[in-house]
């Protein structure tokens, strides 16, 4: 079971989309994050969206990972949710 995530600008319309990660290490990391993290609140089984102000919170999280935490997918994330940040949209993910 994976996440999808979809980039929104701020009509709430869809300009980007990132596929599930193959060993779902991204939601693995939402899970095992602590409980006042940004990240635990990304929903496993519904939908879960973040604004500009918010990304900048996941921003900092991510960026604060050690090192062997960062997959490919939590780097697709991180430069997902920059964008989102630049267009002041959001990121949706969509839990399966």
């Amino acid at each position: 079971m994976g996440i999808a995530i979809s980039l929104r600008d701020l009509r709430h319309d869809e300009f980007g989309f990132l596929t599930d990660d193959a060993d779902d290490s991204f939601r693995k990391m939402c899970q095992e994050a602590p409980a006042d993290a940004l990240r635990r609140g990304v929903m496993q089984h519904g939908h879960t969206m973040f604004n500009s102000l918010q990304l900048h919170r996941l921003v900092d999280e991510l960026e604060g990972l050690r090192s062997e935490e960062v997959t490919p997918a939590v780097r697709d994330v991180l430069e997902a949710a920059r964008q989102a940040i630049r267009k002041s949209g959001y990121l949706y993910f969509t839990g399966d």
